[in-house]
C-alpha cells in the first residue's frame, strides 16, 4: 500500500480555515440578534413592571378613596390635586415632570417620587397630561407616555380614567 505522507496542502488548510471562520461568524451574528431580543424584552419587563406599580397605586386612591374633586390643574397638564372622602376627607398630588423623568405621587405631606426606571434613552414624554373634564360631575384623564427606541412606534403609554364625584 502506498501512502500520501506529506501532510496537508496549505490549500487545503485554506479551505478549512474559510469554512470554520465562516461558521463562528454565523454563530457570532446568531448570539448577537438573540442577546439583542433579550436586552428589549428587559426594558419591555422593567418598564411594564414600573407602569402597573404606578397604575395600581393612584387607582387604588381613585377607587378606595372616591374621588370628589380635581384642583389645581396646572395649565400644561403635568399637575392636579384631587379631594378623597373615603374613610377619612384627604387630597393627595399627582406631579408629572419630564424634565427631571419624575412622577411624584402622594397625600399631602407624604409625596413620593417615581422615577422612570434608569434605562438609557428611557424619557418621560413632555406629552405626558394630566386632563379634568367638568361636565355633568366630571373626569378625570391621566396619560401617562414613555419614549424608548425599542418600542413599538418609540412609545409606550398607558391612561387611567376616572369619574368624579360618582354616585356608588
Amino acid at each position: 500500500m502506498n501512502l500520501n505522507k506529506k501532510g496537508i496542502t496549505s490549500i487545503e488548510l485554506l479551505v478549512c480555515f474559510i469554512v470554520v471562520s465562516t461558521i463562528v461568524v454565523g454563530m457570532f451574528n446568531l448570539i448577537m440578534n438573540y442577546r439583542n431580543k433579550e436586552q428589549i424584552e428587559e426594558i419591555n419587563n422593567e418598564v411594564i413592571a414600573y407602569s402597573n406599580n404606578l397604575q395600581k397605586i393612584i387607582q387604588d386612591d381613585l377607587i378606595k378613596g372616591h374621588l370628589t374633586n380635581v384642583t389645581n390643574v396646572s395649565a400644561d397638564g403635568y399637575s392636579a390635586t384631587f379631594t378623597f372622602d373615603t374613610p377619612n376627607s384627604y387630597t393627595t398630588t399627582l406631579v408629572i415632570n419630564p424634565n427631571n423623568y419624575v412622577i411624584s405621587y402622594g397625600k399631602n405631606g407624604d409625596v413620593i417620587d417615581y422615577e422612570i426606571p434608569s434605562i438609557p434613552d428611557l424619557q418621560l414624554s413632555p406629552n405626558s397630561s394630566i386632563t379634568y373634564i367638568p361636565a355633568d360631575n366630571g373626569y378625570l384623564k391621566i396619560n401617562i407616555i414613555l419614549t424608548h427606541p425599542n418600542f413599538p412606534d418609540e412609545t409606550y403609554s398607558f391612561m387611567i380614567t376616572c369619574p368624579v364625584n360618582y354616585v356608588r
